[in-house]
C-alpha cells in the first residue's frame, strides 16, 4: 500500500459535505480553484490553482501543502507572498511552505497562486489498464498539511481523444470535468481518466421505488450486483438512522485497476470509490454510511465520531442482510479486542493504537449503548446525532442525555473513559 493510502486508511475523513456545524459557522470558506491539464502521450499533468486563503488561526504566518515529491514548482505568486520553499524530502510526505510577509489574524483573507508540473510518481497506468487517477492518494494535487476544510472548484481536461473523464460525482462519462469539495483536504472527489474503447468501462444505471444507483465498471456482472446492493443498502439506511435526511442517488466507481495496486475505498457524497472486490457489501455499506457519519477531528481520536459510527453502521446493516449470528461473531471479536485498548479519547491518533479505537473499540462501545437502549432508541439516538450535526463527544453526550437521562449519559462517559 502506498504511503497516502496507508495516512488515509489512518485519517480517514469523507465526503463532500460540511463538517457539521462548526464549519457552517465559517462565514467564508478557503477557496481553491485552477486547472488540471493531463497529458497521456507525456504521462504528465500541469496544473495552476489560485487559492483564496481563509486563516483559521491567529498570526498565521505561512500555509503548506503535501505533494507529489516527484512535481516541479513552477512559480507561486501573491502581493503578500514572502518566499517559498518544497522540499521534496519532508516526511511524512513532499511539503511545498508558502511564507506570508506578516502573521495574520484569523478570518484574515490572502489571495496567492502557484503553477506545477511533472510526471507523476504514481496514478498513470496507461500500459497496463488504460487509466489515469489523479486524485489525493498521489498528492498530483495539494493537499493542506493541517488538513482544513476549503472548497475546491478545478477544471481538469485531457489532451487524448480516446480518454474519458469519469465524472463520479454527477454519473456520467465527460471530455471535461469540475472538481468540486466542501470537505478536509484530503477527501476530494478523484479526476478520473480512462480509455473506454480499449478497457471497456461503462455506466450501469439501476433503479427502484425511487432510488437511483449509477456504476462505472469494465464488469456488467460486478457492476449489477453492487448496484443492487447499494440499492438494498439505502433502503436500511433510509428506513433507520438517515430517515430525516434519506438519501436517493449515488454513483459507484468500482475501480478496474486491481485491488492491490490501490486498495483505498471511499466516499465523496453522493459517489463512492470502491476498490474491493465486488462481493465485499459490507465495506460499500461503510463508505455509504458516510453520506451521513463525517465528523470529528481528523488528527485525534474524536474521528471516531464518523469512523466508529460509519463501522457500526457497516455491522448493523450486516445483521439486517445476514442475521444474528454472523453480527454476534464480529462483535465477539470486537470485544476480545477492545479490552486489551487503551482509552477512545486521548490517545494518539496516527499512534499504535490510532486504528484499533476508532474501528474497534468505538464500534463496540456503540454496541455496548444499543444494549443498554435498545434498538429502537438507539436508532433514535443516531437519528438526532445527524439531526444536531453533533461533531465533538461533548455535544454527542449532551444529545445523548436529552434523548435518554443523565444516568445513561454518566454510564456512557464511562464506557469512553474505561
Amino acid at each position: 500500500m502506498n504511503k497516502l493510502a496507508t495516512l488515509l486508511l489512518i485519517a480517514l475523513v469523507f465526503y463532500t459535505t460540511n463538517f457539521g456545524a462548526e464549519s457552517k459557522k465559517e462565514k467564508k470558506p478557503t477557496l481553491v480553484e485552477g486547472e488540471l491539464k493531463i497529458s497521456i502521450e507525456d504521462e504528465a499533468i500541469e496544473a495552476t490553482l489560485n487559492i483564496t486563503y481563509v486563516v483559521k488561526d491567529s498570526a498565521r504566518a505561512s500555509t503548506s501543502f503535501w505533494m507529489d515529491s516527484a512535481m516541479e514548482i513552477q512559480s507561486v505568486d501573491g502581493d503578500l507572498v514572502k518566499s517559498y520553499s518544497f522540499d521534496q524530502e519532508a516526511k511524512p510526505f513532499a511539503t511545498l511552505t508558502i511564507d506570508f510577509k506578516e502573521a495574520l489574524s484569523e478570518g484574515e483573507e490572502i489571495a496567492f497562486s502557484f503553477a506545477y508540473s511533472g510526471k507523476p510518481s504514481q496514478g498513470f497506468w496507461i500500459e497496463e489498464y488504460q487509466w489515469v487517477d489523479i486524485d489525493p492518494d498521489f498528492m498530483i494535487l495539494p493537499v493542506f498539511s493541517t488538513l482544513e476544510s476549503f472548497d475546491y472548484r478545478i477544471k481538469a481536461v485531457v489532451d487524448d481523444v480516446n480518454y474519458k473523464l469519469i465524472d463520479v460525482q454527477k454519473g456520467k462519462l465527460t471530455q471535461e470535468v469540475e472538481v468540486t469539495s466542501v470537505t478536509t483536504s484530503y477527501y476530494i472527489n478523484p479526476i478520473l481518466a480512462s480509455n473506454n474503447q480499449k478497457n471497456g468501462v461503462g455506466l450501469y444505471d439501476y433503479s427502484a421505488d425511487g432510488k437511483e444507483v449509477r456504476v462505472f465498471s469494465e464488469y456488467a456482472d460486478s457492476a449489477r450486483y453492487v448496484g443492487d446492493a447499494a440499492l438494498r443498502i439505502f433502503d436500511f439506511f433510509n428506513s433507520t438512522f438517515a430517515r430525516e435526511e434519506p438519501v436517493t442517488f449515488c454513483s459507484v466507481l468500482y475501480r478496474p485497476i486491481p485491488y492491490d495496486e490501490h486498495k483505498v475505498t471511499r466516499s465523496f457524497k453522493p459517489s463512492v470509490v470502491f476498490a474491493k472486490p465486488h462481493e465485499n457489501i459490507a465495506t460499500l455499506a461503510h463508505e455509504i454510511s458516510h453520506f451521513w457519519w463525517n465528523r470529528g477531528d481528523a488528527l485525534t481520536t474524536e474521528k471516531w465520531l464518523t469512523e466508529s459510527f460509519a463501522q457500526y453502521s457497516e455491522m448493523m446493516f450486516i445483521r439486517h442482510e445476514q442475521g444474528e449470528d454472523k453480527f454476534n461473531m464480529i462483535i465477539e471479536k470486537l470485544a476480545d479486542r477492545a479490552e486489551k485498548l487503551p482509552p477512545l479519547l486521548g490517545g494518539d491518533r496516527f499512534g499504535r493504537y490510532g486504528d484499533d479505537l476508532i474501528y474497534e473499540k468505538g464500534p463496540y462501545i456503540l454496541y455496548q449503548l444499543e444494549n443498554r437502549l435498545g434498538y429502537e432508541k438507539f436508532v433514535d439516538f443516531m437519528v438526532a446525532v445527524n439531526r444536531e450535526q453533533v461533531a465533538t463527544t461533548p455535544h454527542l453526550l449532551e444529545v445523548l442525555e436529552n434523548q435518554t437521562s443523565a444516568k445513561i449519559r454518566k454510564e456512557f462517559e464511562e464506557l469512553i473513559k474505561r
